[in-house]
């Protein structure tokens, strides 16, 4: 800091900067800055090294002064709304790796050229060369814990500014991020970024009243034993825990004698000094911020004022995310509820899917599959997708789902089906573009008839990895014209066949487009030889996610068509087991053993029998759900499916899990037995709820 309060003082720089490497080396964040308030808000905390728009990145990737004068600058990257001048010097006389930071300099008004410039650089080399030989002397310690906690301790040279400048540029700051924030979760996390690291503060917790219990709804730093108990509490017991949204005005317990003194103490949780803030913006309910020390401290008075408007800032924005969140909720049960609750377990016919969200918006749209059981005891496949992300959108995806069911069971073929679905909606006049996709499969031949709405055409991958889009002109979406006809083609699948339905998420982001994405999607199918349905299924769900936004929601409808299995000796079995019956678990381990036994395979029934328990105890009581059984026999494997209504996939995760991560998370130490005795295990989601499978080696006899 002295360093830093010399390039001010002696060379009247607005704002002296130290910059230090983020722990992957890919950013420079700012650790320490010294400065006026003109200057200060226009700080970068965060410069990647590769940049080209600040001379911090120049110079610590050079390892040479790098200076710059301009007029007023604005950019996505740099903002400076008046003339300036930066210098910025590099720390420990290296570049890249070797250099230990970047020291730089601002003038506002700007530096004079000529002389005035020559002696502010070299002063400025002057004043490194001493940082860097502190920065060197601590290069373990002090060096490593500014990378990852990043002080931004402001003060002007009037050392009685300081703190005011402080805490305005921590407010200003703070609501900028509550701006951005658009969920409860994301709310708290600029809570910890914003207010407790930059107090220095070694816990805190935020909690509302909710439905008569106190709600934890975000913590970091306590002990497990006062997270459960702020968890758990109903709000009119009279403890502690839930007099603490009694207070209207904040508290401030500045050492341990203020906290044995006070009932409030108890959430110091043994540390030296406690804040309670209460949360205003809440509508019609209460809501408390606490803080706690590890040491004894004083709060000046315009350290309360801030922290009182940085609560009022957080509790607002903590409301709006919380409605947020609500409606989201809301929106996401609907579609849950909508999605098929489980995809057949056939012969013939082997079925895997999957859905998921964007990953910018977090919010609902209206891509939807179903599976669905013809009057003739056949199957079809549909998949549809409706423009937008909102309720709404899930709402319109209700009643097309409806609608198909109806009509599908009547008998309708998928071109009639979609003609009448046109009419439908043409009359309900949505608002939104939908298409649709159906395919309906003879299970004893194979015969698959086509027809699309707008959709983009099914990919068929063949036996000898070879894949095809079958011929077929696609129809408008639904509901744009009354009068609109539709096409249907058939095809005949060989034994083995794979039939991927999909939503254009899956092939689309604002970094691949269609074409790009449909030739990864051929490609990826094309090389899926050997790979169980499930391993396809994320296989594809990659060509978006790993390497791109994703910025549409997805669907994806996998089914492979086994051939005629009559006369072949049943591969697969079934066992379902009602919510809160934890008698089935006896009932599956003999489920197990008989199948086996019928199959061939007593060599693994024991540790299939005893994986399988595992994943059924962990629905029935950690999933609080229903349980399907599923068994599917494969030349060289066995397979296991345990399906529940829960979304939440288990991690596996022995005992000893941090009770702050999540007291609540689902139990996964029946996982960890899974993960060392199958040979491959996974979990996806699953219509309304989530498949938890695993695999066994055995000799099984080719079909």
């Amino acid at each position: 800091m002295a360093t830093l309060h010399r390039l001010v003082d002696e060379l009247r720089a607005s704002t002296a900067i130290v910059y230090v490497p983020s722990p992957d080396g890919k950013a420079l964040i700012a650790a320490l800055v010294v400065g006026h308030p003109v200057s200060v808000f226009t700080v970068a905390e965060h410069i990647a090294v590769q940049s080209a728009n600040y001379t911090a990145a120049k110079a610590y990737r050079d390892g040479r002064q790098a200076f710059e004068s301009s007029p007023a600058k604005r950019s996505p990257q740099v903002t400076m709304p008046f003339p300036y001048t930066v210098i910025s010097t590099p720390l420990g006389g290296g570049e890249g790796e070797n250099a230990l930071g970047v020291m730089t300099g601002i003038w506002e008004p700007p530096l004079g050229g000529g002389a005035d410039l020559s002696a502010a650089l070299l002063r400025c080399k002057e004043l490194s060369d001493t940082l860097s030989g502190f920065l060197h002397a601590s290069r373990a310690g002090d060096l490593a814990e500014l990378s990852l906690n990043p002080l931004f301790l402001m003060s002007a040279p009037d050392e009685s500014l300081s703190v005011d400048i402080t805490f305005v540029y921590h407010i200003h700051k703070l609501a900028s991020a509550l701006v951005e924030a658009k969920h409860i979760k994301d709310v708290v996390e600029v809570a910890t970024a914003r207010i407790m690291k930059p107090l220095e503060a070694q816990a805190m917790a935020v909690c509302v009243e909710e439905q008569g219990r106190l709600r934890l709804v975000g913590c970091s730093g306590y002990s497990g034993e006062l997270i459960d108990a702020l968890s758990r509490t109903p709000a009119a017991d009279g403890s502690a825990e839930t007099r603490i949204l009694l207070y209207d005005a904040p508290v401030f317990l500045e050492s341990a004698e203020h906290i044995a003194e006070n009932p409030l103490g108890r959430f110091s949780d043994g540390r030296g000094a406690c804040i309670l803030l209460p949360l205003t913006g809440i509508a019609q309910q209460q809501g408390v911020l606490l803080l706690a020390f590890v040491r004894a401290r004083h709060f000046r008075a315009e350290e309360r004022a801030a922290l009182v408007t940085m609560a009022t800032l957080f509790s607002q924005a903590l409301e709006r995310a919380r409605l947020s969140d609500g409606e989201h909720a809301m929106a996401r049960e609907l579609q849950q509820v909508l999605l098929p609750h489980a995809l057949p377990h056939l012969e013939q016919l082997e079925c895997a899917a999957r859905y998921l969200s964007a990953s910018e918006s977090g919010d609902v749209g209206g891509d939807w599959y179903d599976v669905l059981t013809l009057p003739d005891g056949n199957v079809g496949l549909v998949i549809g997708d409706v423009e937008g992300h909102s309720s709404s959108a899930a709402a319109v995806m209700g009643q097309i789902c409806s609608g198909v069911r109806a009509y599908s069971a009547e008998g309708h073929r998928p071109a009639d089906l979609l003609r009448r679905m046109n009419q439908l909606l043409t009359d309900l006049k949505p608002g939104r573009l939908v298409t649709c996709c159906c395919a309906w499969v003879d299970l004893a031949t194979g015969t698959t008839e086509i027809s699309s709405a707008g959709h983009p055409l099914p990919v068929l991958r063949q036996p000898d990895g070879v894949t095809a889009v079958p011929a077929l002109d696609v129809g408008l979406p639904l509901g744009v014209d009354p009068d609109a006809n539709y096409k249907s083609v058939e095809v005949t699948l060989a034994p083995e066949t794979v039939l991927a339905l999909y939503t254009d998420g899956l092939v689309r982001s604002h970094t691949l487009d269609v074409g790009a994405g449909t030739r990864q999607l051929l490609d990826t199918l094309a090389e899926a030889s050997g790979h169980g349905l499930e391993d396809l299924a994320d296989r594809l769900l990659r060509i978006t996610t790993e390497t791109a936004i994703h910025d549409d929601d997805t669907a994806l409808l996998l089914a492979r068509y086994e051939g005629n299995t009559e006369g072949v000796p049943s591969r697969v079995s079934r066992l379902y087991i009602q919510r809160h019956d934890v008698r089935g678990v006896r009932e599956v381990r003999q489920f197990i053993r008989d199948v086996l036994r019928e199959w061939g395979l007593d060599a693994i029934s024991y540790e299939t029998g005893l994986l399988a328990t595992e994943l059924v105890t962990n629905g029935l009581v950690h999933a609080d759900s229903e349980v399907d059984v599923r068994l599917r026999k494969y030349p060289d494997r066995i397979r296991v499916d345990v399906r529940d209504s829960s979304t939440r996939p288990p991690v596996p995760a022995p005992i000893t899990v941090d009770a702050e991560i999540d007291t609540f998370s689902e139990s996964g130490r029946g996982l960890v037995i899974v993960e060392e005795l199958a040979t491959a295990w996974g979990t996806a989601p699953y219509g309304r709820g989530k498949s938890v499978w695993f695999e066994m080696a055995g000799p099984v006899e080719a079909r």
